[in-house]
Formats: structure tokens, sequence, C-alpha cells
């Protein structure tokens, strides 16, 4: 049985206002609790991260160093557990890589690799157009 609260509906706003970037628990709870003068805990957020993830209304994505879970909302009908995508290491945007390249290097790979690529928990990390020139 799946309901909506107050705090589920804020949580789930936060994700898509911020659905370019991936985010930590830590960075959810602590917008939140500053704006919107509700106290939301941790536990409650984990709650419904993963509930979401299992949905495929978020992507789970294990941070560069491992350590750290962060999630991205995905837009719907968005194609995200189908294509890769790429995160900009200096501004932490989330790009999506949606283009006949790809399937033709997730064929190779699985050809001549004998390795199937994940889309959904993938990522190529770099620096994007815009933080290179600054």
């Amino acid at each position: 049985m799946s309901y909506s609260t107050k705090k589920r509906s804020m949580i789930l706003e936060y994700l898509k206002e911020h659905s370019d970037n991936d985010v930590s628990v830590k960075e959810i709870e602590e917008s939140l609790n500053k704006h919107s003068g509700e106290c939301i805990n941790v536990s409650t957020i984990y709650r419904y991260l993963d509930k979401l993830a299992i949905e495929g209304m978020v992507l789970k994505h294990t941070s560069e160093n491992g350590k750290q879970s962060t999630f991205q909302y995905v837009q719907e009908n968005a194609q995200c557990h189908n294509h890769l995508h790429m995160k900009c290491s200096k501004c932490g945007r989330i790009y999506h890589i949606d283009c006949g390249f790809m399937d033709e290097l997730k064929e190779h790979i699985y050809r001549h690799h004998h390795f199937t690529i994940e889309c959904k928990t993938s990522m190529l990390y770099g620096i994007c157009e815009h933080c290179k020139n600054e």
C-alpha cells in the first residue's frame, strides 16, 4: 500500500527540483529542515528513497569513492535505465548520453568483451563544457 504524506511530497519535490544533479540524503535533510520549518528524519528520507528506487522513480548512484549513495529523480518518460550518464566532477551536474553511439559502444563491449553494461548504474566522470571554460 502506497500513501502520500507531506514529508514524502516535500522529498519528491526536492528531487524533482534537483533532477539535473544527484543528491545525498544529507543534502535533502539539511535543505528541507532549513527551508520547511519541519523536522524530517534521516530514516524517513532513506526509506522513501529506497521505495522510489524500487519503483524506478529515482536512480541510486554510488559515489566515486564508494562510500556514499546519491539519488537522482528520473523524469517521466525518461529512458535513464536505457542510456549512460556523465557527471561533471566540478559542478555535479548529470548529463544523459542518449545517442546511437552509446548503443554501438554497449554492443561492442558485449560482443568483444562479453560484458553487459547496466546503464542505470553507469556513470562517466569528467568536466563539463561550462566548468572547463570557467
